[in-house]
């Protein structure tokens, strides 16, 4: 199946630096989105660690064809990427306790394939905007656990993560496909965006630009920006 991407990523309109790192593949149909967190420049460092291990990890054995399930293969890449990040600390004290949130997407054949950790979202849009990936966030898991309502949860614990990549223990990441058609778009994006703009925003902008995917993600982050840019805000669209 042929695919075109475009990414986009900006520091957003209070933070210095940009701690978000993303990667495009065409040619493997492989994408790839980091959230960092850390001190000083830790965040920043995460991120690339991970994408760049991840993106090694699974083209060498996606160009080889050495692997069995690619549900299995995308858990590896993100333990892989835990053990990089992790051997980079314990060598650097200045990076102790970085970490990061990992979206690995792989498109083959008529399917997308999702892992992640973190709060890093993956969408896809036909029509109509459906969101793949669930947060791993305290504030999701105080809502699902029915431990306390929406409007009693604070703010902080929404951006609490309860899983990362390279910090504490080893991520358990969730795993989704979903079966693709000629015109679908997948999207990949930070929380940048999504603590900015609702999925019915995002949706809208989807629609009012008409499929043109490098202007879509232009204006994605621009809408953002618009909304406060309170965070990094980064967006991969591929679209089918």
């Amino acid at each position: 199946m042929i695919t075109k991407s475009t990414h986009l990523s900006h520091p957003g309109l209070v933070r210095q630096n940009n701690e978000d790192f993303i990667l495009a593949d065409d040619g493997l149909g492989v994408y790839l989105l980091a959230d960092g967190m850390g001190g000083h420049n830790a965040g920043e460092v995460a991120s690339e660690v991970a994408v760049k291990t991840a993106h090694t990890y699974i083209a060498e054995r996606l160009s080889s064809g050495s692997y069995n399930e690619i549900s299995t293969l995308l858990s590896e890449a993100m333990y892989a990427a835990h053990e990089a990040i992790n051997t980079k600390a314990r060598n650097d004290l200045s990076l102790m306790g970085m970490g990061t949130t990992l979206l690995e997407v792989v498109i083959r054949d008529d399917k997308a394939f999702i892992c992640h950790a973190g709060d890093s979202r993956a969408y896809h849009y036909r029509d109509i905007l459906r969101r793949l990936t669930h947060d791993h966030t305290m504030g999701d898991h105080l809502l699902e656990n029915k431990t306390l309502p929406r409007e009693r949860i604070p703010e902080k614990q929404w951006h609490t993560l309860t899983q990362a990549v390279g910090f504490g223990a080893p991520p358990v990441p969730d795993f989704n496909q979903v079966d693709l058609v000629s015109g679908d778009i997948i999207m990949l994006c930070s929380d940048g965006l999504t603590d900015m703009l609702t999925d019915e925003e995002i949706e809208t902008i989807i629609k009012w630009v008409n499929l043109n995917i490098d202007s879509i993600t232009k204006s994605l982050i621009e809408a953002a920006n618009i909304k406060g840019g309170r965070d990094n805000v980064s967006a991969v669209l591929v679209k089918i």
